[in-house]
């Protein structure tokens, strides 16, 4: 009875956890239709700090503002980078994200990738 007990917990915690771009992908596109509660662009006080031993380290955070055609307020955020010291190149870049919000009611419409970044680098560390 024991083992059992063990082995469900031990295969209850493996599915919770969530490693990668596909989770990463489904969070933001849970925010789409949300209010975007930073409307001015600030830093975090940790950039470039070391996130994960030494391959992964912070971005800038939130980094400049945007107006699209429609008016719309498109956020660009500097989340992270992937150092070439880690071991799957593919995941190697700067994961840069844009949020575009409406700028009558702060709601997140669309969310994608900005230039320069690197979608395979944007991911769920646990």
């Amino acid at each position: 009875m024991k083992q059992k007990l063990t082995l469900f917990f031990t295969v209850l915690l493996m599915c919770s956890c969530a490693i990668g771009n596909v989770p990463f992908a489904k969070r933001l596109d849970g925010e789409v239709g949300t209010k975007a509660t930073i409307l001015d662009p600030t830093r975090y006080g940790n950039s470039g700090d070391l996130i994960r031993a030494d391959y992964l380290v912070s971005g800038e955070g939130f980094t400049h503002i945007t107006i699209n055609g429609n008016g719309d307020i498109i956020q660009h955020w500097f989340l992270s980078e992937v150092l070439p010291t880690h071991s799957i190149k593919e995941w190697v870049g700067k994961c840069k994200i844009y949020y575009v919000v409406d700028s009558k009611t702060n709601i997140i419409k669309n969310w994608g990738y900005d230039k320069d970044s690197n979608p395979e680098s944007c991911r769920d560390w646990l």
